[in-house]
């Protein structure tokens, strides 16, 4: 079983945020070899950016182009400004879940200048109320 634990380091001492957890994990891999990867945390995109994504870009690009499938404006947006790969003639597309804040914000942002260039203005987000 893989998972990811996170917590912080205070005066050269990893403190665990669910110290529990991580116990439990290591007596289950008792005797086997393991790998250990010690990064800095990184945020994923927030719930508010996501919420103006979904709310507020999207539905700009739909009323700009009549397209009426959200899904199919997002596979658009991240096939144009996050790019992709092609594997055996299929396009890969990087996944905007795994976007951190400031990855998903510059995403955003390569939105708003494409759309000021088609004469469309993008709110930003502090400009809308979101839910």
């Amino acid at each position: 079983m893989k998972l990811k634990h996170t917590g912080k380091i205070e005066q050269g001492q990893l403190i665990l945020d669910d110290e529990y957890l991580f116990n439990q994990q290591k007596l289950s891999l008792e005797g086997k070899r393991i790998q250990m990867t010690l990064e800095k945390y990184k945020t994923q995109r927030s719930l508010r950016q996501n919420a103006f994504y979904w709310g507020v870009v999207i539905p700009i690009i739909g009323d700009w182009t009549g397209e009426l499938e959200e899904d199919i404006i997002h596979n658009g947006l991240k096939k144009k400004f996050l790019g992709g790969k092609e594997i055996k003639g299929i396009e890969m597309v990087k996944s905007t879940k795994k976007l951190t804040t400031t990855e998903f914000e510059l995403f955003i942002d390569k939105i708003r200048i494409w759309l000021m260039e088609e004469g469309i203005n993008l709110p930003e987000p502090n400009q809308v109320i979101i839910n």
